[in-house]
């Protein structure tokens, strides 16, 4: 129930709220969805919260790992991915908002100091951009915009701009929000393993990407005798996932033209595309419109989907899979998917290390000279260095 005031808000005369004979006292900071909202939002009180918990939790865990540090040296590494940086982002699109001012980056760097000296042994002294660089781990605030960045594409549906590189949220996958999804609609496609039988309609799906290009193609077979084909080619960057998803809707396509048949077989190699639509809950909307389409029809036609595997000598997998491969030649491309969510991130995390890169590089950045001269190139890699080279460079 939003509560609209007009002009500012006085703390020592606030407005009495009641509900049901029940006042809601105003207060200056409320704790909701784990991040610590304060009336100003600086976040401050978070923030603060945020050091003193992973202060405990950095010093919790490197209890426990060092007495295995000189079997497994890449275990500060693997808690600090796994637990410490998870920790430090959570609800960053509550907070992200906030990473324009200069004081709540150098909060987020200077928290990250603790966990990154236990992960190289370096000196205390070394500055908190040279730290990042021989640890080989990007720096928090950095990090911070990249999570605010992806939250604002794929949730607010803005586009966003990181480093030189700008992300418009119409090129990647949208996902419906669960909440809008009623229980009515968390239905499940099953599937089932069984060979062909080559007898009434069967339907053969395939995708293929070869020398970065990306091809879906599907085959219909009447009592074993091949009567129909297709082959679409995709964008270069489609995934082969991608194509198998197109595989499946053309054959539903192809199935939606046929009337005098009531009995249709699918066949798919694609276990992850028959998983997917196995699924009781999903939020793809690829997924959720096959899913529907499925259901539909089958009020008219018997439509079972089957896993066959690959290359197994199954003549209508492959024919599919051959006519798959000759769908990546196609002159020109007929489909342009979404981009996943996978490629986003990597993407991302390529502007990321750009960014890293020239603000290390730069001739503004007063810290990490002497480093800089000797690893002038930043890497995300670990770097297996001795401690005695660790010491010389920090």
């Amino acid at each position: 129930m939003p509560i609209t005031f007009g002009g500012r808000l006085n703390l020592r005369n606030p407005p009495i709220i009641s509900i049901n004979n029940h006042t809601i006292h105003v207060v200056n900071n409320i704790k909701y969805l784990g991040v610590t909202w304060d009336c100003c939002l600086t976040f401050t009180k978070h923030f603060k919260a945020l050091r003193d918990k992973t202060d405990s939790l950095t010093y919790k865990l490197s209890t426990v790992a060092n007495e295995f540090y000189s079997k497994l040296s890449g275990l500060f590494r693997k808690k600090y991915y796994g637990a410490i940086e998870p920790y430090f982002l959570f609800g960053v699109g509550a907070w992200g908002n906030r990473l324009k001012l200069t004081r709540i980056r150098d909060s987020l760097n200077s928290q990250q100091r603790r966990p990154l000296i236990k992960i190289t042994k370096a000196y205390h002294t070394i500055s908190a951009e040279a730290l990042q660089v021989i640890a080989g781990i990007a720096p928090l605030d950095n990090k911070a915009k990249g999570g605010f960045g992806k939250f604002l594409l794929t949730t607010i549906k803005n586009d966003i701009k990181f480093g030189s590189k700008i992300f418009k949220w119409e090129d990647y996958e949208t996902r419906r929000d669960p909440h809008d999804i009623l229980q009515a609609d968390n239905i499940s496609i099953t599937y089932d393993k069984h060979k062909p039988s080559r007898e009434e309609i069967e339907i053969y799906t395939d995708g293929s990407k070869i020398n970065d290009q990306v091809g879906a193609a599907i085959v219909v077979f009447y009592y074993n005798a091949e009567i129909f084909n297709r082959t679409i080619r995709l964008s270069d960057f489609a995934t082969v996932y991608q194509a198998e998803v197109t595989g499946i809707q053309m054959a539903l396509e192809f199935n939606s033209t046929i009337a005098p048949w009531n009995k249709i077989n699918l066949y798919t190699d694609s276990l992850s595309m028959l998983e997917a639509l196995n699924t009781f809950k999903t939020s793809k909307q690829e997924i959720l419109a096959i899913k529907n389409d499925i259901l539909e029809m089958s009020k008219e036609k018997s439509i079972t989907l089957h896993w066959i595997p690959a290359h197994t000598g199954i003549q209508g997998n492959e024919t599919a899979d051959r006519y798959a491969k000759k769908a990546t030649t196609r002159p020109n491309i007929e489909k342009i998917p979404k981009k996943s969510f996978k490629q986003l991130k990597n993407a991302v995390s390529n502007a990321q290390i750009q960014i890293w890169q020239e603000r290390w590089t730069s001739s503004t950045a007063k810290n990490g000279r002497h480093t800089e001269k000797l690893i002038p190139a930043v890497s995300i890699h670990t770097k297996k260095f001795s401690h005695f080279i660790i010491q010389f460079l920090s």
